[in-house]
């Protein structure tokens, strides 16, 4: 079987990317659909960022086998670029959570984030957008090392030569699904989003859709700032919490995948649905990267 890929360009030009939420359950029967449609939407997509729980038991080698079943050919042709969320994490037989074994055997990932936490921790640069993934599983694992990403981070972002700047992850600065809150993440990182003007946040883990600029006090507006998204790529759904005013647009028992395109200084956002019909679509423009990107309302029912 023939396998064809592009490395990326020498130059800054104009690409797209697939971003997808928690595969995590019922993998190859109803998550397969998902990734298939967004490759025959965009089958020139440039990579797909994974934002967590890609599958439901980790070190668990049938269910990877369905992941890599699900994405077929597509796994083969367009890089992964995947977060670890809490279901790649398993207890060893000293009852300690500990990363899945299978993580660093099947990808190959960048080895620049923190001594103790590289290839869940890194970043990459892509034309004009840095890229960064982070290990929020820390929330719950260990504080030390939490700190130690933020310290990192702050470093990755200050000596960012690139105008786009997008971080994915697993568990919410904003969560969407009844109940949950990460306070700890939130009053951690937050700020460094905001000091250096980070554009796109990839989330995951709340099994629901949310959308929303990050905005003072987590109060709805349109003053600028990161725009920060939850996505859910499998079946398994919660029920979305609709009290938060952060949220401009929410969705709940609906599989969905994003395109995201970068042209200069133009970021193109669409969310799909599995059977590929538009469900949510904004605009960010951005002329410097020192500055917020302005946003734009593209749908067209609001």
């Amino acid at each position: 079987e023939w396998f064809q890929f592009k490395t990326a360009p020498a130059t800054d030009k104009p690409f797209s990317f697939i971003y997808l939420g928690d595969a995590q359950n019922d993998i190859r029967s109803k998550w397969s659909r998902v990734i298939r449609k967004a490759f025959t939407t965009h089958g020139d997509a440039r990579f797909i960022i994974h934002a967590g729980d890609l599958i439901n038991r980790s070190n668990n080698d049938n269910e990877w086998g369905e992941w890599h079943f699900g994405g077929g050919f597509i796994n083969g042709m367009i890089p992964s670029i995947p977060s670890s969320g809490n279901h790649e994490y398993f207890r060893d037989e000293q009852r300690t959570l500990t990363l899945d074994p299978h993580w660093q055997a099947q990808y190959t990932l960048p080895e620049n984030g923190p001594e103790r936490l590289k290839e869940s921790v890194y970043y990459i640069d892509y034309s004009n957008v840095r890229v960064i993934s982070l290990n929020s599983q820390m929330i719950v694992l260990d504080s030390t090392s939490l700190k130690l990403q933020a310290k990192w981070l702050e470093e990755v972002l200050k000596n960012n030569p690139k105008k786009w700047t997008m971080i994915t992850y697993h568990h919410p600065i904003y969560s969407t699904a009844k109940g949950r809150d990460n306070k700890e993440f939130r009053e951690l990182f937050k700020p460094l989003f905001d000091k250096y003007h980070v554009d796109l946040l990839l989330q995951g883990h709340d099994h629901t859709y949310s959308r929303g600029q990050n905005l003072p006090f987590g109060t709805s507006g349109k003053v600028g700032g990161p725009m920060y998204v939850v996505s859910v790529a499998g079946p398994k759904m919660y029920k979305v919490d609709v009290n938060p005013k952060w949220m401009d647009v929410f969705a709940e028992d609906t599989q969905l995948f994003q395109i995201i395109s970068v042209n200069g200084d133009d970021l193109n956002y669409t969310a799909y649905k599995a059977s590929g019909e538009v469900f949510d679509q904004f605009k960010l423009k951005k002329t410097s990267k020192n500055k917020a990107a302005e946003f734009t309302d593209l749908r067209k029912n609001k």
